[in-house]
């Protein structure tokens, strides 16, 4: 019994230590990156705030669809795909 016990704890040191040795301490692993183009922040923050060239009776589901476009649009501009 006790050596089953001892065997788990060995078992969860190592994985812990394995999981821990594994994780990357730099902040543009973590996808955050992007925020250092500005142009394309510029481009996002136009799309999520601007309604232009939407229909003034857009259902919700339409104006969703219209800023995923624009999203969709400023990764294609500025990073080559969707």
């Amino acid at each position: 019994m006790t050596s089953s016990i001892r065997l788990f704890a060995a078992a969860a040191i190592v994985a812990t230590a394995g999981l821990l040795a594994s994780a990357s301490t730099s902040p543009a692993s973590a996808g955050w990156d992007w925020l250092g183009n500005k142009n394309y922040v510029n481009c996002l923050q136009l799309f999520a705030s601007g309604d232009f060239l939407m229909p003034a009776n857009a259902s919700r589901a339409q104006r969703a669809a219209r800023h995923e476009a624009g999203r969709r649009y400023c990764n294609r501009q500025y990073y080559g795909h969707d």
